[in-house]
C-alpha cells in the first residue's frame, strides 16, 4: 500500500557523527554494522571539530578535562588530525556500501563561519571530495559547484536566531540544498509557532523568526523536508528524527535522485509510510495550472493517526481527522493490528550504586493462532539486533537508565494479523515468559514487572532482605519491566485522504501528520505555477 509501484520508500540518517567529540573513529566499522540493522542510508558524517582551552588552540581538551577547562571553545576550520579522520572515514564508507542492503555516503559537518550563514551537512555522492573549510558559505557553495563529482549542502536546526547559527535563507542554492532538515534532535525548524518545540539545546536555543522551513518558503525557495538525528549514537535513533526516501532501488544513484527531486518526508521517530501528491505530482514537484487541484494523501502510521494536515504559506488550510474513522473488529474476525511492544526500565541510580544497570532482554517474540506480518524498531543505543522470521521475532537489545550510550526503553512495532483469541508471547533468557491474548489489548496495556527479580538484586547487591525494605516502592522502582501498548487495528493507523477544489493561487502546499502517541511527520511540499 502506499504510494506508486514505481518508487519504494527507504529510510536514512544524514546528520549523524562518527568523530570525536560525540563518537570514535575506533569503532567505525563496528558503528556502521549497527547502522545497518536500523537505516537503510547512513551518510557517515566527519565532525571536525574539537573543544580548546581559551587562548591554547593547540591544546585539546576532553571532557574528563572538566576541571583544568577554565573557559573553552570550539575549534573552527581544519586541523592535522581532521584529514586524517575524513580518510579514514572515506575508507569505511567504501568498504560498507551495499548496493540493494545499506547504502552510504562520505559527509561532513562544515565548520566555517556556521553563525553567519547556519548549519550545513556537506554530502558527497562518491569517495574522493576534499574536506573543505571555507569559512564563508559562498566560497563554500563555489567550491562544490566546482567539483566534478556531485555533492549537496543541507541545512540543519535552521530555526535558530539569524545570525546565532540560524540559516540565512537569503543564500540558497537549491541544487545545493534542494531539502533541509525540519527535525533533529534539536527539536523542529517548521515555524517558530508550529506544533513540536525545538528546546533540546538551551545554549543556541530559543527558536526564532527567519531561518525555519516556513520561512524559506515566504521566501520563494523550492526546498524540501528530511528529518535527520545530529549528534553522536546510532544512526536513526528512534525519537530523533529519521529521513523517508522514495526511490527506485537502494543504490546511491536511486538515493541522490530521490533527495535532488525532494520526494523525501521526515518523521520524528516512527517509520510512518507516507505519500502525498497534489494534482497528480508528488511531493518535491511542480504543478502548472491556474486550475483547482487535488491533494491525495496516503498514510500508514505504526500506530493509531490523529490528523492529517494540509499546510500553505505558513497556515494550515485543511485539516482531517482520524479518531471517528475506525473501529475495533469483531472478536472471531481476522484482522490486522499494530501493537507496540516495549522492555528496559530497571535500576537507577537514584535508589543506590547498582553494579550492572544495564538491562539485557534477550529472547523470542512468538505470535500463536496468527501471524507476525512486520517488525519494526524502535531502538536507541548501540547493539540492538532483531531477526524477523515466520511468526517469531528473535531479538537481543540493551537499556540503561541515566546512561549515554542507550536509552531507559527500546521497543518494537509489531504487526499482528489474528483474532482475539490470538497470543503473543515473551520467552525472555534472564526473565519468566510473558503472554497476553490480543483480545485482551484491544483499548488496554499490559505490564509485567520483574520484581521478585529486584528483590533477589537488592538482596545481592545491598544485602538488603525484603522484610528489611521500610517502603516497597523501591522493588517495582527498579523493576525491569516489559509493556504491552494497546493493539491497534489497520483501520486506526491507515488513511486515504483527499483535499478536493484547493485554490490554485497558493505558492505551495506541504502535508504535516500526527499520530496519536505525538509522533509527527512531514511531507515535502508540491509547487504551484
Amino acid at each position: 500500500m502506499t504510494g506508486p509501484a514505481d518508487y519504494q520508500v527507504y529510510w536514512g540518517d544524514f546528520h549523524k557523527h562518527a568523530t570525536e567529540p560525540v563518537a570514535t573513529l575506533d569503532r567505525i566499522d563496528e558503528a556502521l554494522i549497527d547502522a545497518s540493522h536500523n537505516v537503510d542510508i547512513y551518510p557517515v558524517l566527519c565532525y571536525p571539530f574539537t573543544w580548546f582551552a581559551a587562548g591554547d588552540i593547540g591544546f585539546e581538551y576532553r571532557v574528563t578535562d572538566r576541571d583544568r577547562w577554565g573557559m573553552r571553545e570550539e575549534t573552527v576550520q581544519n586541523r592535522p588530525q581532521f584529514l586524517e579522520w575524513w580518510d579514514r572515514i572515506q575508507r569505511a564508507v567504501a568498504d560498507h556500501n551495499d548496493p540493494g542492503e545499506f547504502v552510504t555516503f562520505p559527509g561532513y559537518e562544515w565548520n566555517g563561519n556556521r553563525r553567519a550563514w547556519g548549519d550545513h551537512n556537506v554530502i558527497h555522492f562518491a569517495e574522493g571530495g576534499p574536506l573543505d573549510d571555507a569559512w564563508k558559505l559562498p566560497r563554500l557553495f563555489d567550491h562544490l559547484n566546482d567539483l566534478e563529482m556531485p555533492a549537496l549542502a543541507i541545512p540543519h536546526h535552521t530555526a535558530y536566531k539569524a545570525g546565532e547559527r540560524a540559516k540565512d535563507w537569503e543564500l540558497h542554492d537549491p541544487a545545493l540544498s534542494p531539502v533541509t532538515e525540519v527535525y533533529s534532535t534539536h527539536g523542529s525548524s517548521e515555524g517558530v509557532g508550529t506544533p513540536v518545540p525545538m528546546d533540546a539545546n538551551p545554549s543556541m536555543g530559543p527558536r526564532a523568526s527567519g531561518g525555519s522551513f516556513q520561512d524559506a518558503l515566504e521566501q520563494g525557495h523550492r526546498v524540501g523536508v528530511i528529518a535527520s538525528n545530529d549528534g553522536g549514537g546510532l544512526p536513526g535513533s528512534w525519537g530523533d528524527g529519521v529521513a523517508g526516501l522514495w526511490a527506485t532501488d537502494l543504490t546511491r544513484e536511486a538515493v541522490w535522485d530521490a533527495l535532488t527531486a525532494r520526494r523525501t518526508y521526515g518523521t520524528t521517530g516512527d517509520r510512518i509510510t507516507l505519500w502525498y501528491e497534489l494534482a497528480g505530482e508528488p511531493m518535491g514537484g511542480v504543478v502548472e495550472t491556474d486550475e483547482p487541484v487535488t491533494a491525495t494523501v496516503e498514510v500508514d502510521c505504526a500506530r493509531p493517526l490523529d490528523r492529517v494536515e494540509l499546510v500553505a504559506e505558513g497556515r494550515v488550510r485543511e485539516t482531517y481527522t482520524h479518531a471517528s474513522r475506525w473501529e475495533y473488529p469483531a472478536e472471531d474476525e481476522r484482522a490486522t493490528y499494530s501493537v507496540l511492544v516495549e522492555m528496559g526500565w530497571g535500576p537507577t541510580p537514584e535508589y543506590g550504586d547498582w553494579h550492572g544497570a544495564e538491562n539485557e532482554f534477550d529472547g523470542d517474540l512468538t505470535v500463536t493462532d496468527g501471524d507476525l506480518a512486520a517488525v519494526q524498531p524502535r531502538f536507541n543505543g548501540w547493539g540492538q539486533r532483531y531477526d524477523h522470521d515466520g511468526d517469531s521475532c528473535s531479538f537481543s537489545v540493551t537499556t540503561e537508565r541515566d546512561s549515554p550510550v542507550y536509552e531507559v526503553t527500546q521497543g518494537f512495532v509489531c504487526t499482528v494479523s489474528g483474532t482475539a483469541a490470538t497470543t503473543l508471547s515473551l520467552a525472555l533468557d534472564r526473565h519468566e515468559d510473558v503472554t497476553v491474548a490480543l483480545g485482551d489489548l484491544l483499548g488496554d496495556t499490559h505490564v509485567v514487572a520483574f520484581t521478585e527479580d529486584c528483590y533477589d538484586r537488592i538482596a545481592a547487591e545491598f544485602g538488603r532482605a525484603r522484610e528489611d525494605i521500610d517502603n516497597p516502592d523501591v522493588a517495582y522502582h527498579n523493576a525491569r519491566k516489559v509493556k504491552f501498548h494497546p493493539a491497534a487495528p489497520a483501520s486506526a493507523c491507515r488513511a486515504t485522504v483527499e483535499f478536493a477544489d484547493l485554490p490554485a493561487d497558493r505558492d505551495h502546499y506541504y502535508v504535516r501528520l500526527a499520530q496519536r502517541d505525538g509522533q509527527y511527520a512531514w511531507a515535502s511540499p508540491v509547487w504551484i505555477e
